[in-house]
């Protein structure tokens, strides 16, 4: 017999595991959560909220276009007064409403400062960008809006790579936040244990998508409008491919263990072998990897966000470099099927050594 959560926290009020003011709080977030509007309405609100207040900014930025630092202050008073706002409610409307006054706020400081010539330099504008975009971070108490800065903290820095003439570290950037994507997973009860649960999430996604952003760059020298340019985009992508399969092997290898059993001995040592396969296949195409690592870590833990951006990813890149490859279309079309073919392999062949059976229907995720 199912329970109710309402009928859980009354059970629980009765045997005293949950004190009043414990109660009132579940209370009020359930609801707060039993009222949820229909994702169009919800849309048509965000719409509306983003359209408010970006008028809203404008009408105020046209009284002080003549005053001299205008634009920054006015940026900061954005800023600080959408913080201010969200801390004290979660509707939708003013939850969207902060969201752009925070991001129209940042880029009116921005702007600001490189009016008044304290910026006067992409690498100064950056930097500061990269600075600001980390302390908002903490102090912005909103899951999206701390997602949109760790994007624009990850792209500032990449920026200054180029700027400092730096780019051969270029190719480090994608694994590095791939390990440290590693290790918050691998730490997220810990982390959630010591009240860290806010910014826990939105940091993850964080580095996931600016990963991926990292290694979008390595498909430059791979689509054919791009070659014979003298650019240094994504210099010796084979780094990414080497550290990005010393990841994967990390990363599936408990995988192999849960999935092994009893025949550990010789399961272990044909998946790992399928995955060495996988890596040298992916020699000129460190973006696969970081799909494959992101679609593991989100199978190991039923979080179907990491499974659809690593399926949507693999697909972009699979799709790029599918389009860079300079073949006939018999030749793609066999390369296809042959790597259809691979995959039912390896499929059945992971299957077979785990003593597991095939059951029709059955999700592998």
């Amino acid at each position: 017999m199912k329970s109710s959560l309402r009928q859980i926290l009354e059970q629980l009020s009765m045997e005293g595991l949950i004190d009043a003011s414990g109660r009132e709080a579940a209370d009020s977030h359930l609801e707060r959560g039993s009222i949820t509007q229909p994702w169009y309405v919800q849309t048509m609100v965000a719409m509306g909220a983003w359209l408010a207040s970006l008028l809203l900014i404008g009408f105020v930025g046209g009284f002080t276009l003549a005053l001299e630092g205008s634009f920054a202050l006015i940026g900061i008073l954005f800023v600080v007064a959408a913080a201010f706002v969200r801390r004290q409610t979660d509707k939708d409307f003013l939850v969207q409403s902060t969201l752009a006054m925070s991001l129209a706020g940042q880029g009116l400081f921005l702007w600001g400062l490189v009016r008044m010539d304290w910026i006067d330099e992409p690498k100064s504008f950056c930097l500061v960008s990269a600075v600001m975009s980390s302390v908002l971070f903490f102090l912005f108490p909103d899951r999206n809006h701390r997602l949109i800065m760790i994007l624009f903290a990850v792209g500032s820095l990449a920026a200054l790579l180029y700027l400092w003439e730096m780019s051969a570290l270029v190719p480090l950037l994608g694994p590095a936040l791939a390990a440290l994507l590693i290790q918050l997973y691998d730490n997220q009860e810990r982390l959630v244990a010591m009240g860290q649960a806010d910014y826990l999430k939105p940091l993850m996604n964080g580095l996931m998508l600016s990963a991926f952003g990292c290694l979008l760059l390595s498909t430059w020298y791979v689509f054919p409008e791009t070659r014979g340019i003298d650019v240094a985009i994504y210099p010796r992508p084979w780094l990414s491919t080497i550290l990005l399969g010393l990841l994967l092997l990390w990363v599936s290898s408990r995988v192999w263990r849960g999935l092994a059993g009893e025949t550990a001995g010789f399961a272990i040592a044909a998946c790992y072998a399928v995955t060495l396969l996988v890596i040298g296949g992916s020699y000129a195409a460190p973006g696969i990897l970081l799909a494959l690592i992101v679609t593991v870590l989100g199978a190991g833990s039923s979080q179907r966000t990491f499974i659809g951006a690593g399926i949507g990813f693999l697909a972009v890149f699979l799709a790029a470099y599918f389009y860079g490859t300079q073949v006939t279309m018999l030749t793609k079309s066999i390369t296809l099927a042959a790597t259809g073919s691979a995959i039912l392999f390896a499929r059945w062949l992971i299957l077979a050594i785990t003593g597991r059976e095939a059951v029709a229907g059955e999700r592998h995720v």
